[in-house]
């Protein structure tokens, strides 16, 4: 028996009692974790945002829509993965939703078969972003650690500069920077340079926000 911890999240979010009803009985024998909601603020007040899950989500939802709700997901880095369902056949719509990054658009009514897989397959992806999504928080952490300083020796080493040029760049010494690498690397749990790259390509980082820094921090 698979333990309660383990069980996958599967959301369904319809406005519709009997369409909520008709996905729980064909969803429910696989031993998913299913919650269902008549709309977007019910969802948002009681899912984890944070775990890995599938949203079968009704696209013509009343006052927060399905794609406005989709939205606040991408914004808030959810790793779940969401799953449109909508009696209407509208392809700008669909096309538009797996753009944003939606696993798929199905039409009601829905065939038994389709949304099994849709939603395993869902499910899948969830589970690998929801990895992902880890490795990136666990990164930033670090990098988080750093001084500014060290955030300004770091983005340099990144973008190839040399050591000679850091220094002047930053009017520190060459000695300075080395002790300012060794630091990094050793806050970073990187062994080699090529390995602190790969961190941070996952974390993507460097990106158009930058890092917090600390104030009690202070630059040398």
């Amino acid at each position: 028996m698979i333990a309660d911890s383990e069980r996958p999240y599967v959301y369904l979010v319809d406005g519709d009692e009997t369409v909520r009803a008709s996905y729980r009985r064909l969803l429910q024998p696989l031993g998913y974790h299913i919650e269902d909601f008549a709309d977007s603020a019910g969802f948002l007040r009681s899912a984890n945002l944070e775990a890995a899950g599938c949203v079968v989500l009704d696209y013509h939802l009343p006052e927060l829509s399905g794609p406005e709700l989709h939205e606040r997901l991408r914004l808030a880095a959810s790793p779940l993965a969401v799953v449109f369902v909508s009696a209407q056949g509208d392809v700008p719509a669909a096309v538009r939703a797996m753009q944003r990054g939606a696993c798929d658009f199905l039409l009601k009514p829905v065939r038994e078969q389709q949304l099994l897989d849709v939603v395993n397959r869902a499910l899948r992806k969830s589970a690998a972003d929801a990895v992902q999504g880890r490795a990136r928080r666990a990164v930033l952490n670090q990098l988080a650690r750093l001084t500014p300083r060290e955030q300004e020796v770091l983005l340099q080493l990144v973008e190839g500069v040399h050591y000679d040029r850091v220094s002047s760049a930053l009017g520190i010494t060459k000695r300075t920077v080395e002790a300012h690498r060794r630091r990094i690397m050793e806050k970073m749990g990187a062994r080699t340079l090529p390995q602190l790259l790969q961190q941070l390509a996952r974390a993507g980082w460097p990106g158009r926000t930058p890092l917090p820094r600390e104030s009690s921090h202070t630059a040398s």
